[in-house]
C-alpha cells in the first residue's frame, strides 16, 4: 500500500499571509496606544478604513518579499557547492545519468530544494527517462525559461500590491470627498467649510499613504527580482558547464540497438569475469599446492642442513679431542726431554767440576815442575776463565778438545825442560 503524502505546513498555511496578519495586528495595537496619538503615523494610517486596508496590503507585500529574500543565502551557498564530480576524459554515456542522479540525491535536502539542485535533478531525470542526449540543449533552455516564469510568478503578489495600492488611495480620496460633500448644499458647505477642508485633507492623506506604500513596494520588488534573476542566470551557467556537453549524443532511433548491444556486452563481460574468476581459483589452487611443496622441500632441506651441521660438529669435536690428546702427549714428551736434558747437564757439570779439579792438580804439578809460578798462575787464571766460559756455554766437546790441546802444549813445553835438566 502506497504511503499517503500529507501536504506540508507551508502549503496548508501561507506563511507570508500569516506573518502579515500578525504584523498588522501588532502594528495597530502599537499605533493605537495613547503615546502614539497625534503622531504622523497615527494621522496617516488610522483616519479611514481604506488606510487600514492599504497598511495591511503593504505589510503583506513586505512579509512576502522578506520570505523570498531569505532564500537567497541558500541559493548562493548552493551555487558555491559542487553537486556532481567534475568531468574527466571523454563524454559520459547517457546510461550513467541514473547513477549521477542517485549520487546527487545523497546530498542534503536543502541543497536539493535549491534552484540549482532542482534544475540538475530535472535534467538528469529527463536523460534517464529518454535514454539519449538528443535535444538536451533545447530541454535545458526550456528549464531556464520555466525558471524565469517561476521568478516572475513568485513576485505576482507584490506586483498586485504595487498596482492595487494607488487604486485604493484614489478610492479612499474619493470616499473622503464623498463623505465630506455628500448631502450638503452650497450654504451648508460655506457654513461647514472648516470640516469640509479637513475631510479633503484626510482624503489626500490616503492618496499619499497609498503612493508611498506603492513606491516602497516597487523598490523592494526591483531589488528582489534583480537578485533572483542573477541567481537564475548563474544557475543557467552552472547547468551548461556541468551537464550540457557532458553526455554522449546518440540518435534516439538507435537507442534500442545500443541497449541491446550494451546488454550483450554486459553478458560477455560477465562471462569473461566468471572465466577469469575460475582461472584465478585454479591458479590460486596451483599456487597453494606449489607453496605446500616448497614448504615441504624447505623442511627437508632444513633437516638435511641440521644433520650435516650436527655431523660436522661431531667431527670437529672428535678432531678437537684428538688434537688435545696429541698436544698432551707432545707436552709430556717435551717435559720428559727437558728432564733428561737437565740430568745430562748435571752430569756434564759434575764432569767439568772434576776436570777442573784435575786441571788444578795438573797446573799445580806443572807449576812445580817448571818453576814458573807466575806463568802458571796466569795460565791457571786463563784456564779458570775458560772453564767458566765453558760452564756457561755448556759446550762440552769443544771444551774437551781445548783441554786436550792445552795438555799437549804443556807436555811439549815440559819435555825440553826435562831434557835440559
Amino acid at each position: 500500500m502506497a504511503a499517503i503524502k500529507l501536504p506540508s505546513a507551508s502549503r496548508i498555511v501561507d506563511v507570508p499571509l500569516a506573518l502579515a496578519a500578525v504584523s498588522t495586528a501588532g502594528y495597530y495595537w502599537v499605533i493605537t496606544q495613547e503615546s502614539m496619538q497625534g503622531t504622523l503615523l497615527h494621522s496617516y494610517t488610522t483616519q479611514h478604513a481604506v488606510e487600514y486596508v492599504i497598511v495591511a496590503f503593504f505589510i503583506w507585500g513586505v512579509c512576502d518579499t522578506i520570505c523570498r529574500a531569505l532564500t537567497f543565502p541558500r541559493e548562493n551557498f548552493a551555487l558555491r557547492t559542487e553537486l556532481l564530480p567534475p568531468r574527466k576524459g571523454p563524454a559520459t554515456p547517457v546510461s550513467q545519468a541514473g547513477a549521477l542522479l542517485k549520487q546527487m540525491q545523497s546530498k542534503p535536502r536543502w541543497l536539493l530544494n535549491s534552484r540549482l539542485g532542482l534544475r540538475m535533478a530535472q535534467a538528469l531525470a529527463h536523460l534517464q527517462e529518454k535514454g539519449s542526449a538528443d535535444g538536451f540543449a533545447d530541454y535545458l533552455r526550456d528549464l531556464a525559461d520555466q525558471d524565469e516564469e517561476r521568478t516572475h510568478a513568485n513576485f505576482g503578489l507584490v506586483r498586485f500590491i504595487c498596482w492595487v495600492t494607488p487604486v485604493l488611495g484614489f478610492l479612499g480620496t474619493v470616499l473622503h470627498f464623498g463623505t465630506a460633500l455628500g448631502g450638503l448644499s452650497a450654504e451648508q458647505i460655506g457654513e461647514k467649510l472648516a470640516h469640509v477642508v479637513g475631510e479633503m485633507g484626510t482624503a489626500f492623506n490616503t492618496t499619499t499613504v497609498a503612493l508611498t506604500a506603492a513606491t516602497a513596494m516597487m523598490f523592494f520588488l526591483f531589488l528582489c527580482e534583480r537578485t533572483e534573476k542573477e541567481v537564475i542566470h548563474t544557475v543557467d551557467r552552472r547547468v551548461e558547464r556541468d551537464l550540457l556537453n557532458r553526455f554522449e549524443i546518440a540518435d534516439a532511433n538507435i537507442t534500442p540497438f545500443l541497449s541491446a548491444l550494451q546488454t550483450a556486452n554486459q553478458a560477455t563481460l560477465q562471462a569473461v569475469d566468471s572465466t577469469i574468476a575460475r582461472q584465478m581459483d585454479a591458479w590460486s589452487g596451483a599456487l597453494d599446492a606449489f607453496d605446500r611443496q616448497t614448504a615441504a622441500q624447505q623442511e627437508r632441506q632444513a633437516k638435511l642442513w641440521e644433520d650435516l651441521v650436527s655431523s660436522l660438529q661431531k667431527r670437529i669435536e672428535s678432531q678437537d679431542a684428538e688434537r688435545e690428546s696429541r698436544l698432551v702427549r707432545l707436552l709430556d714428551a717435551v717435559a720428559s726431554q727437558q728432564s733428561e736434558h737437565r740430568l745430562h747437564m748435571q752430569d756434564t757439570t759434575e764432569q767439568i767440576r772434576s776436570l777442573q779439579a784435575g786441571m788444578m792438580q795438573v797446573a799445580n804439578s806443572l807449576s812445580g815442575l817448571t818453576g814458573g809460578g807466575a806463568e802458571m798462575i796466569a795460565l791457571q787464571a786463563s784456564l779458570a776463565d775458560n772453564l767458566r766460559v765453558l760452564r756457561e756455554s755448556q759446550h762440552l766437546d769443544q771444551a774437551l778438545h781445548t783441554l786436550t790441546g792445552a795438555i799437549h802444549m804443556l807436555t811439549a813445553r815440559a819435555t825440553p825442560t826435562s831434557r835440559a835438566a
